[in-house]
């Protein structure tokens, strides 16, 4: 017997209770929305699970359940659906029914399918299918246009549409595919590449994806005549965002006090007597990290428009050159038909003028996580 205050409760947290099964108890709750049942010894989601036709929040982690049942489909207010570190080795086909559901995490089970009906949840933004037994990338995912962050890390997928992903989900901000695999495991290459990167992957997905090169052959020499260097940085910005570029050079220099191996480039190495132009170009043609301090003056500035940002953007489509754009000051960066389609280290709508020193700090240290991952991926 497990004690309820009053059946008009609308949350209730039996997490870590030693339960072999739901209590009977809860069905009578007719207004209850968020049930956390986590970390117990439960086996199955019993059909009575109906009744409870409020929940909006249902999380049944860490439990021990092997068989998702067509019942639980019929909650059809159901937002977020928990049902990592579990034993289920199905999804039940009504499972399109749930045409509220927002986040969906069927992490750490023994899936292998995703039925089509899965395309009807048209309001899923947070996916995570992670420590699954997909051999594929479950293309029936591609239909859910309107997924903003995608987890699937330690997944063997021999074949992994890097290309269809970019283009399907358009509205994808995040995508984890971190993972341990042997050199000799039949892995497709992106995603490989994808799994030595622990944090978001986004912007390396859309570079790599957008490369010309056949990347299934992961040692073929590139013959591109402008062969970029992985481990050089290089920083466009405008004159006017100097004491940006200052606090973004400290912070990439933490790196190289914790032997990170990269070269920084900005035009303050420039030298006087040196034909600054031509420097510059050298520079950019085999950056393979390109840091943009954007602000409205870098968006307006007639040089980097012209100079600058068509080399940049070129050997991000051709060579795979990672581009970090840093929101410094508000802009229009979104509405920019070059940039907009890159995801910025911070939120455009939290340029870092805009925040407090601790939060500015906070965001320049993400940067440099950053930069450290791509370093170590490539």
């Amino acid at each position: 017997m497990i004690h309820i205050p009053n059946n008009n409760i609308s949350k209730l947290n039996f997490c870590n209770k030693d339960l072999n099964e739901f209590p009977t108890e809860i069905f009578k709750l007719k207004n209850l929305k968020k049930l956390n049942l986590s970390g117990n010894n439960i086996k199955k989601i019993p059909k009575e699970i109906e009744k409870l036709r409020n929940l909006e929040v249902l999380d049944v982690s860490n439990n021990k359940i092997s068989t998702l049942y067509s019942k639980i489909c019929s909650l059809k207010k159901l937002k977020v659906l928990n049902l990592n570190n579990n034993h289920i080795k199905n999804i039940p086909k009504q499972i399109g029914e749930l045409k509220n559901i927002e986040i969906l995490q069927i992490a750490n089970n023994e899936v292998s399918y995703l039925p089509n009906s899965f395309r009807d949840l048209i309001n899923l933004r947070q996916l995570n299918i992670s420590k699954n037994n997909f051999e594929k990338f479950p293309r029936i995912i591609l239909q859910n246009e309107n997924i903003t962050h995608l987890w699937m890390n330690d997944l063997r997928l021999a074949s992994f549409p890097a290309k269809d992903i970019v283009e399907e989900l358009k509205h994808l901000k995040a995508i984890y595919c971190f993972g341990h695999f042997r050199s000799e495991d039949n892995i497709d290459y992106i995603y490989k590449k994808l799994s030595l990167y622990k944090g978001n992957s986004n912007n390396l997905l859309q570079n790599l994806s957008l490369k010309k090169t056949n990347l299934t052959t992961p040692d073929k020499t590139n013959t591109n005549n402008n062969s970029i260097n992985r481990s050089k940085i290089f920083i466009s910005y405008s004159h006017k965002d100097s004491e940006w570029l200052k606090k973004i050079q400290t912070h990439l220099k933490v790196l190289l006090h914790n032997d990170k191996d990269f070269e920084v480039w900005d035009d303050t190495k420039i030298k006087a007597g040196d034909n600054w132009k031509l420097e510059i170009e050298k520079a950019l043609q085999d950056s393979g990290i390109a840091i943009l301090i954007i602000s409205t003056d870098f968006l307006a500035s007639d040089f980097i428009r012209s100079d600058e940002l068509p080399t940049i953007l070129r050997n991000a489509k051709e060579n795979g050159t990672r581009i970090l754009p840093v929101i410094v000051r508000p802009c229009m960066f979104t509405k920019d038909k070059n940039l907009a389609e890159f995801q910025s280290v911070n939120a455009p709508e939290k340029a870092l003028s805009t925040l407090k020193d601790s939060q500015q700090e906070i965001e320049l240290v993400q940067l440099a996580e950053n930069v450290s991952d791509l370093i170590d991926v490539i």
